[in-house]
């Protein structure tokens, strides 16, 4: 038979001890852990101390930094950054002043004027990427600027452009480019599919004039190239981290005279729509991160000379509209409802008080849910700053102290210390 393997359990073990022996080992093992157990407790009682208020708190609880004023503030350590990389806001009050875009080429003058700036209250400058003259002042890498061909030969890489853009940040300033959109006597040439046509003859160009007394042609706010070309240079700055992009030409010509638009699928909307559906489709390729803003002359904004727009440009969707209130701009007499006043130019005050009231009515008959922000252009050229000054108390005057608006003088030479 097999032979079978036996496994001693405990209770063989137990039956080889002594039983003196084994209550004596039970003592001494009971005395030890009685004696660890005291210590250890004494330990913890003596070196255990509860956290509370008073304590230091950890790096991932806050960020203690100190605010201009010199004030302790506490922030969250995990920060969320603006979108697009755009620090300064443009949702509040926005004061910004009118640089030529040559001049972000010299970044120490341009850092100095901001410095200088700041004192007087302005905290944006607004600059031309596209001109009224068709040209761009960057150097766009979209296939239709590319094929416009009407990028300068001096314009901005790039990272030149980044770095402006950068020490404008810097210093606390909002950067606002400005498009003209379909006001471009360039484009047309090098995009055909975008341009307005003639009606006799649909491949020749139309010009809003004869050729002898300066006609110019136009892109055409009917085609879908015309618009494709805006929106992707909107987007393109967008990318590079502007908080903005103010946009103007935004009409059709002022005669349209034997102009033929095509046949695309926008043609069937009217001139008011179609400018519309152009403001809604940029807006929706900026993204939220980036303001649109829309330039108009002061009379259209407030019934008057509002043909090109097909109606009134301040309904076209954009979050700020910028009605050019300039005085020089406002005609030989100006009326705003049953006050009548000749030569605005020679009264700022009066000039930028009766139209920007004008402008504050249209707009106050808008759903408050669509309706935009209000932020004017005035006068510079011409003006000393004392009569600058009367501009800006004018429309504080109307629209309240937490106004934005916008100083525009063609060389970008500004008294500041004057402004403060």
């Amino acid at each position: 038979m097999p032979k079978r393997i036996h496994r001693r359990g405990p209770s063989v073990f137990h039956k080889k001890r002594h039983p003196v022996l084994k209550t004596l080992l039970w003592v001494v093992l009971a005395a030890l852990v009685i004696a660890v157990g005291f210590f250890t407790a004494k330990y913890m009682m003596e070196n255990f101390k509860p956290d509370t208020q008073d304590g230091p708190s950890s790096p991932a609880q806050s960020i203690t930094s100190t605010s201009p004023a010199g004030a302790e503030t506490t922030t969250p350590a995990t920060t969320t950054t603006a979108p697009n990389g755009g620090s300064v806001s443009v949702d509040g009050i926005v004061r910004a002043f009118y640089l030529p875009v040559e001049r972000l080429g010299d970044l120490g003058t341009l850092e100095a004027q901001l410095k200088s700036a700041a004192t007087a209250g302005f905290n944006a400058v607004l600059f031309d990427l596209k001109d009224e003259n068709g040209a761009l002042h960057y150097q766009s890498s979209t296939d239709l600027a590319v094929q416009a061909q009407t990028i300068a030969q001096d314009a901005y890489t790039i990272d030149e452009l980044q770095e402006a853009l950068g020490v404008i940040k810097e210093n606390g300033f909002a950067a606002i480019p400005r498009l003209f959109a379909f006001k471009d006597p360039e484009a047309p040439f090098s995009l055909p599919s975008a341009k307005i046509t003639l009606e006799s003859a649909p491949g020749m160009t139309w010009l809003d004039n004869k050729k002898e007394k300066g006609g110019k042609p136009w892109l055409n706010p009917y085609a879908p190239d015309a618009h494709a070309y805006i929106i992707g240079l909107a987007r393109e700055l967008s990318n590079l981290g502007v908080p903005a992009v103010m946009l103007d030409g935004v009409q059709f010509p002022n005669q349209t005279s034997s102009a033929y638009y095509g046949t695309s699928e926008l043609t069937s909307l009217s001139q008011q729509a179609v400018l519309e559906k152009f403001v809604t489709d940029l807006t929706a390729a900026v993204g939220s991160g980036c303001r649109v803003m829309q330039s108009m002359p002061g009379l259209s904004a407030f019934g008057e000379g509002t043909a090109p727009f097909g109606g009134n440009p301040v309904t076209f969707g954009a979050a700020t509209v910028a009605p050019v209130l300039m005085p020089s701009t406002l005609g030989d007499t100006l009326r705003a409802g049953e006050e009548t006043l000749a030569d605005p130019q020679s009264s700022p005050y009066d000039a930028v008080r009766l139209s920007a009231g004008q402008v504050k009515l249209r707009l106050e008959l808008m759903d408050a849910a669509s309706r935009p922000t209000m932020m004017p252009w005035l006068q510079g050229d011409g003006y000393t700053s004392s009569q600058v000054m009367e501009e800006i108390r004018a429309v504080t005057d109307v629209l309240g102290d937490d106004v934005s608006y916008i100083l525009y003088q063609a060389d970008g030479n500004y008294d500041f210390a004057a402004l403060q």
